[in-house]
């Protein structure tokens, strides 16, 4: 038995996942692919920093949308191009829609609410809109909105603080390492790679990204692309 697991305790309810409570904080005990990461209790990953420019980063997204015309798009992927979503993600499909409207239109308040009414909701260990959500606001620590620069500690702080209560602990958790720009490493790769404006690296990226979980990095390459190319995805999106 490694020394480290001594310390460790289960997080109630998810006994049987590769979570676990060190000192109060979660971590991550397994060794799966997706395991690059500043939580990977063993090998935790911290990404060096990083300054982009958003511009750069807009152009590298429109690559990555092209290259993903030819591709089966998981997650929210296919809302983003239109499809209508399966159920019972149908169910969310307005709250989704609010959410891009409100980075459409910039309007921080609106932003704000469609965030909240996504809080937790999906299915898996980390819900649909937790991925979504989080993949925005980390987006917007790299490329950010200029006049949502002052509120956006205060608005990050109570969107953690919502996701305690409206989604499950191990998730809230990542949301949380998200909302602070930190997450997998396959997340800032991707972001290195938009910024290079590389067909072949952004691809290679995506695939890497689009590994995680169930649909977790579909999630989250959505609400990449959502943010840096609102407002020129399909006009039928909006």
């Amino acid at each position: 038995m490694s020394t480290y697991t001594l310390a460790l305790a289960r997080v109630p309810g998810f006994e049987s996942t590769h979570y676990a409570l060190r000192d109060g904080r979660i971590v991550w005990t397994g060794d799966s692919a997706d395991s690059a990461h500043p939580r990977n209790l063993a090998n935790p990953w911290q990404a060096a920093p990083a300054h982009y420019q958003a511009a750069a980063l807009g152009k590298g997204a429109a690559l990555a949308w092209q290259a993903l015309q030819t591709q089966t798009r998981p997650g929210l992927l296919a809302w983003l191009d239109g499809e209508a979503l399966p159920f019972p993600l149908s169910l969310a499909q307005q709250r989704l829609q609010d959410l891009a409207q409100a980075l459409h239109s910039q309007d921080l308040a609106a932003f704000e609410a469609a965030c909240l009414r996504l809080l937790g909701w999906g299915v898996g260990l980390t819900p649909s809109g937790d991925d979504l959500i989080g993949a925005v606001f980390f987006t917007l620590r790299h490329a950010p909105i200029a006049h949502w620069q002052a509120a956006m500690p205060a608005l990050r702080t109570r969107i953690s603080h919502a996701a305690q209560s409206a989604s499950n602990p191990i998730s809230a958790a990542l949301l949380d390492d998200l909302l602070q720009g930190s997450s997998y490493r396959a997340l800032h790769e991707l972001f290195d790679a938009l910024h290079l404006q590389q067909t072949p690296a952004i691809e290679d990226a995506m695939r890497t990204l689009l590994d995680i979980g169930a649909s977790s990095g579909g999630d989250m390459l959505a609400g990449v692309l959502l943010t840096l190319l609102n407002p020129k995805l399909p006009a039928k999106r909006l």
